[in-house]
């Protein structure tokens, strides 16, 4: 049986769980059975170096989200689809869709699989416009039931997102100063205004520190309400990291204040990492997050949970150590990309 050629198309390569996912992904298909090929429509390019460190075969098209943009994307997906004779188009997020939907248009044998990576897309035009256009893919996939709607096709798919385990499982000293550690784009969804906040009203009382890894359009934001709050010594902006692993083994908590999610990577890397976790339960998190292996906070009683966690780390160091049995045995990468590969394979022999 001849390869199934595979585009996944991404709204940009950066540093966001949505990339992580397909690098992952990519690292892990069977090459015997699959040609896995990606594309990056924008010039997000946080993750790029990791698709050429594992020699993913991957193009970054650099443009703008405008209609001359939209349009030049069309056009180099629409070649790129019949030179490489590709079968699947796996659209990540909802641009990326919207242009896999396009260049259908121009190639009806393509089969388009759909995952938007949030429950929250953006606005109420585009859940509108995922809504209509449920009749040019042909599976969907999401994370949980939290995150199902009428924007999804009936015949939906869940496949948890998943991680390599075993490489946040380090040896690594703790930091001296307790340390709460946050990873995310700097943008509204992931609400790190909140955690600024927390630490203004918990400073004095104790001694500990906020890492927040990422970058985006909100850093000068976050750097005045620092300085606003008079805050620096308590919070810092770390920007893009490679070394997320031994931040994770060196810091004592996690915490995402969050305002929407889909499934977010970095609350099962953290879990992998034995470390407790903060969380607002947002999108699909409390399908893997319970008031037994975290806690669940909402933004009013966030900065009284990690008071609660700064005073009693042993409980939280339990609830840690049951997330961690629990992301090992179901959110393995293997379990991920055979799940990826079977659906794949259904597709392909018109069986979805």
């Amino acid at each position: 049986m001849r390869k199934i050629n595979i585009l996944q198309l991404s709204t940009g390569l950066g540093v966001g769980g949505a990339e992580k996912v397909i690098l992952e992904l990519s690292k892990s298909i069977n090459n015997q059975k699959f040609d896995n090929k990606v594309i990056g429509l924008s010039n997000s390019l946080g993750l790029n170096y990791r698709f050429k460190e594992e020699e993913i075969k991957t193009t970054i098209l650099n443009e703008k989200k405008s209609l001359v943009g939209f349009k030049n994307m069309i056009s180099f997906v629409n070649k790129f689809v019949k030179d490489n004779k590709i079968d699947i188009i796996h659209a990540h997020m909802t641009h990326a869709m919207f242009v896999a939907v396009a260049v259908k248009l121009f190639n009806p044998h393509i089969k388009i699989v759909f995952t938007s990576h949030s429950v929250n897309v953006g606005s109420k035009f585009r859940e509108m416009a995922i809504f209509l256009l449920k009749p040019f893919r042909n599976a969907d996939i999401i994370f949980s039931k939290e995150q199902l709607g009428a924007k999804y096709k009936s015949n939906y798919f869940i496949i948890a997102n998943g991680i390599d385990t075993k490489a946040y499982q380090l040896n690594c000293k703790k930091s001296k100063k307790f340390t709460f550690l946050a990873i995310g784009s700097l943008r509204e969804p992931k609400n790190h205004i909140h955690l600024i906040q927390c630490a203004a009203l918990l400073r004095n009382k104790f001694q500990f520190q906020i890492l927040i890894v990422g970058e985006g359009p909100l850093r000068n934001t976050l750097e005045e309400a620092i300085e606003k709050y008079q805050i620096q010594s308590y919070i810092k902006l770390l920007g893009l990291r490679s070394d997320i692993p031994e931040l994770l083994n060196t810091s004592h908590c996690f915490v995402m204040p969050s305002l929407w999610e889909g499934m977010p990577i970095s609350i099962l890397e953290a879990g992998a990492a034995n470390l407790p976790i903060i969380s607002t339960p947002a999108g699909s998190i409390p399908s893997v997050l319970n008031k037994e292996n975290a806690f669940l906070a909402n933004l009013n009683n966030f900065h009284t949970k990690m008071k609660y966690v700064l005073t009693h780390y042993y409980v939280a160091l339990r609830k840690a150590k049951k997330l961690e049995k629990r992301v090992f045995e179901n959110y393995d990468i293997k379990a991920m990309y055979k799940k990826h590969e079977e659906l794949y394979i259904l597709l392909l022999n018109n069986k979805v």
